[in-house]
């Protein structure tokens, strides 16, 4: 992993912690968005925890260059903003998860398990988001099998999660995701997310 983050005491903090994992490794640390680019090509982590507000150059301009360059790092916003706008700024550029800093020791250390064995991880109390819409206009031409693992999709869970909680197998559950997917259009779970936060209105109308 990569942390970035401008308060060197939350970044130190942030190191102690995700270290206490025995299975994840911090090979970097940067003070801004600036140096988390160059530090991502640099060492190539799998997974980058970054500030959203740094100097030099802010979290989201670092993470859209590298979306751009179709870098493999997978992203982790950790920020304090928990309003709906930054949430699908952040999704927008194709990150894979968005926590907040007064987020559990546990969550976080479920998000950076989550994205990174392919997963999409949305701070808990933006749950709402997803759970306040209506699967009536979400219907269109999905199931309600479809809509229900969708939901499960965008909050995070793997196959094998969704298949556990459903009591399906996993092969019925990829069947599932890969017809939600062409029938939205998208190409991956980051996108099912955004498709879950973005349309909301659309689809109500």
């Amino acid at each position: 992993m990569l942390v970035a983050d401008d308060h060197a005491l939350i970044r130190k903090g942030l190191v102690q912690l995700i270290e206490m994992e025995k299975d994840i490794k911090v090979i970097s640390q940067a003070s801004n968005g600036e140096e988390a680019y160059k530090l991502a090509k640099k060492f190539m982590p799998d997974l980058i925890l970054m500030d959203v507000n740094m100097p030099v150059m802010n979290g989201i301009k670092a993470a859209k260059m590298l979306k751009e360059e179709k870098h493999p790092s997978k992203v982790l916003f950790l920020t304090i903003y928990n309003d709906r706008e930054y949430l699908l700024e952040a999704l927008k550029l194709g990150v894979e998860g968005y926590i907040l800093k007064d987020a559990e020791y546990d969550d976080l250390i479920k998000a950076i398990k989550t994205i990174y064995n392919g997963g999409v991880y949305i701070h808990p109390s933006l749950m709402e988001e997803i759970d306040n819409i209506d699967q009536e206009t979400l219907k269109k031409d999905l199931t309600p099998r479809e809509i229900e693992i969708l939901k499960l999709i965008s909050k995070g869970y793997s196959n094998k999660e969704i298949a556990q909680k459903l009591f399906l197998s996993e092969k019925t559950v990829k069947n599932h995701v890969y017809n939600i997917f062409k029938k939205l259009d998208v190409k991956d779970r980051t996108q099912a997310a955004i498709y879950m936060l973005k349309n909301e209105t659309i689809l109500q109308n």
